[in-house]
């Protein structure tokens, strides 16, 4: 028996089809309206992005080739149409940092403004801010640097408060307020992490004003006063106070020792200091107990004569030296060829297996400091051996080390 199907069943798993396919496109259709504008803003917001990136690129290049204000200018047109934060923020950065080539201040300051005005939320505003106190700097608004720095003192979190101390000590040394200034760049070192820009600013700022404070008459919380007795002379008194004799004459403006007269009082500023020499960076650090005291750089051991690590003292220092090099004639002061410079300080082994015949001293190779090219002795620029020599005492710790620990090195001040 053979069984006929009609026209309308055979049609019918066509039609299924048809209505599961048209089915699919609407739910399709639906989707892509629905995610329309966000898919369109993503995209929208690549291609941005990437014309961004291309705008910084292109004034970067113009900036490598010396074009600066052709660069200024590229980036100065984008800003112009740019109204996306993010990327407006991005090129200002950029025009900012132009500006501070150009020394450009009155553009900086506007810079700042703009960046500031659109950055309420952003965790770098403290720089943002301390930028901006230095552009009014630049400008002499002082006062108007002043309540920006002292703002961010108050509200910026423990890390990013050492631009504000910096621009604050800054400020005080204008105003001669030398021991205002020293106790905010102390203050600005503890609070920067320690290598960072802001602490390598600190710490110079400092150490100036420490080295100043130590050798003027200005009086400082530290400083002391000792009264000319019968029979005193500056080495006597020195040996009495434990400090040197440089310094007395520093201190005092004594340009003749020999005119001192009784009851006279002479102003010095005691310090326990320690000397800590980081080999892996040629610097020296004179230390007292609050920390870093002054930065200077040394040239130390070239390689097979490296400077070696260990505990040493500073022995009887010596003004002017005659250097005795091996198997050669002595060197008198002075001399071209006397590589010891104008000041000796031997370094006395403060343990076994260490050597005997090391000393920090000057130089008559300059070029050679922040170098290894000595054959052990930690080598000063003259100017700065002179200073060192007026400031540290006989039996004055000193410490070589590969690289110092801050962290241990803090924790015993």
């Amino acid at each position: 028996m053979v069984t006929h199907y009609s026209s309308n069943n055979k049609d019918q798993p066509g039609l299924s089809r048809t209505v599961l396919r048209l089915t699919i496109l609407f739910i399709i259709a639906f989707a892509v309206f629905q995610t329309y504008p966000f898919l369109k803003s993503k995209w929208d917001g690549m291609f941005a992005d990437e014309a961004a990136v291309s705008v910084v690129e292109r004034a970067q290049k113009e900036a490598e080739a010396g074009g600066l204000e052709a660069a200024a200018a590229v980036l100065d047109s984008a800003l112009e149409t740019e109204s996306d934060p993010s990327k407006r923020n991005a090129l200002l950065l950029e025009r900012i940092g132009l500006a501070k080539k150009t020394e450009a201040w009155g553009d900086l300051v506007r810079l700042y403004e703009q960046l500031l005005g659109n950055s309420s939320n952003d965790p770098k505003r403290p720089l943002y801010v301390a930028g901006y106190g230095e552009a009014l700097e630049k400008q002499q608004r002082f006062e108007e640097a002043r309540k920006q720095y002292e703002a961010l003192q108050k509200s910026a979190p423990s890390g990013m408060r050492s631009p504000a101390l910096i621009g604050l000590g800054r400020l005080a040394r204008l105003d001669n307020k030398m021991v205002e200034a020293r106790d905010l760049y102390r203050l600005a070192l503890d609070d920067a992490a320690v290598n960072s820009e802001d602490w390598n600013t600190a710490l110079d700022a400092l150490g100036e004003l420490n080295v100043t404070l130590s050798f003027s008459q200005i009086e400082t919380p530290e400083s002391k006063y000792y009264s000319i007795q019968s029979g005193d002379n500056l080495t006597d008194i020195g040996i009495k106070l434990n400090t040197t004799q440089g310094l007395l004459t520093r201190a005092n403006d004594i340009t003749d020792p020999s005119k001192l007269h009784l009851g006279q009082m002479l102003k010095y500023t005691p310090k326990d200091f320690r000397i800590v020499i980081e080999r892996s960076t040629c610097r020296l650090f004179l230390m007292d107990n609050q920390g870093p005291f002054k930065r200077y750089y040394t040239g130390l051991g070239m390689e097979g004569h490296e400077t070696t690590l260990g505990t040493y003292t500073i022995g009887s220092k010596q003004k002017d030296p005659t250097w005795f090099p091996a198997n050669r004639p002595s060197v008198p002061p002075g001399d071209p060829e006397n590589e010891l410079g104008s000041r000796w300080m031997p370094m006395v082994p403060a343990g076994e297996g260490l050597p005997s015949d090391l000393g920090i001293h000057g130089t008559v190779a300059p070029d050679s400091i922040g170098l290894y090219q000595s054959h052990g002795c930690p080598r000063m620029h003259n100017a700065e051996v002179e200073e060192l020599y007026d400031l540290v005492v006989r039996s004055t710790p000193v410490e070589v080390v590969e690289t110092i620990d801050w962290k241990s090195l803090s924790s015993t001040s």
